[in-house]
């Protein structure tokens, strides 16, 4: 067969890898919030979460709990994004949460220390999701994170007796990453053919988080590791009537960029919360979702991402009668991008967000043993600033202008005993 049909092989070869339906899209508690409470509060609960939100929000917080808790719930929702008034598809956020604190049963100077928080979010119907697109074809690089699995492990420490009110914790947050790689040949036959491997490797970021208690404030400070999923094919060959360099398909799926988070949370009423805080997060850091094919090829461009500081504020009202509560919960963040408007060799999209969530929940007593029901729900939507970018779609000969806005909802049962 001549070399350029071997040559040919091994570009469809190339290209099937690129174009499968792994599209690799952050974590998705960094875009959404972890659980049902927290979501509903902005993603505010540094400074006063108190279950297996903690195991995200702030590790120290979980040294609150008490009792044990188990919570299952659904997460779901969808996008709206538009450019040049024509619709961009986004898969819809589809997902299981399951999350718990177990208090860990010491006695003596160990009384009422420590508690081990875990969460889970599993989509329902995939573990991750990986896209390697064209730079210059517009995608929403930063809203596109939703489509993997996320685990969260936590430890707090309850530091009464020493500090009364101090409370530290730690705990990791982990993703899976693609690797995998692809030998292509001819085989003893003399036919042409390949042989693919791929694995999920676990990939982790710290969490470390410490709160603060007095009279009737709360101060937390968090900050959370840089965590990225990979995904890379290393495509080599053997026995082929031409020399083809070794061949890299893939980069960055997932990315959460380093953050830290200072809260504070007052209650001028016993009814009444009131949360303000900001998070920095450190996106300067973020290579780009692309990497180079081979030693010789060319660099994929710049995302130039810069970094953003997130203010939030948030609130939550407690009615209680007899053995019931019921919270009302709602809050505000504005969410600026790290992105700079999409260029012709770069159109990664992206827009400052201001997003506004609601919720509600109920506690309820069960029993004289303390036992409870536990259900909340809350809505969530970000709305899009109206944004015009620094080059036109292909065929066109006006700049991209993008907006949309995107919906997320969800709702929990857990118990506590």
């Amino acid at each position: 067969m001549p070399a350029l049909t071997w040559f040919g092989h091994l570009a469809l070869l190339g290209a099937l890898v690129a174009m499968a339906p792994e599209r690799a899209a952050a974590s998705p508690p960094d875009l959404f919030g972890f659980g049902s409470r927290s979501p509903a509060m902005a993603g505010t609960g540094a400074a006063f979460a108190d279950d297996n939100e903690a195991t995200f929000v702030n590790p120290a917080g979980l040294a609150r709990a008490r009792q044990r808790g188990l919570t299952f719930g659904l997460q779901g929702g969808g996008y709206r994004l538009e450019l040049d008034g024509e619709r961009l598809p986004l898969a819809p956020v589809k997902a299981n949460i399951i999350g718990g604190t177990i208090p860990l049963p010491f006695g003596g100077v160990m009384e009422d220390r420590l508690t081990l928080g875990l969460g889970f979010y599993t989509p329902l119907d995939i573990v991750l999701v990986g896209d390697i697109g064209y730079a210059d074809v517009p995608r929403a690089i930063v809203l596109d994170r939703a489509q993997s699995l996320a685990i969260q492990f936590g430890l707090g420490v309850d530091l009464h007796g020493l500090v009364d009110g101090l409370r530290i914790g730690a705990g990791v947050t982990a993703l899976g990453s693609f690797a995998g790689s692809i030998l292509a040949g001819i085989d003893a036959t003399g036919k042409f053919g390949s042989v693919v491997e791929t694995q999920v490797i676990a990939t982790f970021a710290p969490i470390v988080g410490a709160s603060y208690d007095v009279g009737d404030f709360s101060f937390g400070a968090v900050w959370h590791g840089e965590l990225r999923s990979d995904f890379v094919f290393r495509i080599t060959t053997r026995d082929l009537p031409l020399t083809v360099p070794i061949l890299t398909i893939g980069g960055i799926a997932q990315y959460d960029p380093q953050t830290f988070v200072l809260e504070a949370s007052w209650r001028p009423l016993p009814a009444l919360r009131v949360v303000a805080g900001a998070s920095y997060a450190l996106w300067s850091d973020y290579p780009g979702p692309l990497i180079a094919t081979s030693r010789g090829s060319p660099q994929p461009p710049a995302v130039n991402f810069t970094n953003t500081i997130t203010p939030r504020i948030a609130g939550e009202y407690t009615l209680r009668t007899g053995r019931a509560a019921i919270l009302l919960r709602a809050g505000y963040a504005y969410v600026p991008t790290p992105a700079p408007p999409a260029r012709a060799e770069a159109r990664y999209l992206d827009n400052d967000r201001h997003l506004v969530t609601g919720g509600a929940g109920l506690d309820l007593t069960l029993g004289d043993d303390g036992a409870r029901l536990l259900v909340d729900a809350y809505l969530s939507t970000s709305l899009l600033a109206s944004r015009t970018h620094d080059a036109p779609a292909e065929g066109r000969t006006t700049n991209m202008e993008s907006s949309g806005f995107v919906v997320v909802g969800g709702g929990s049962v857990g118990v506590a005993w």
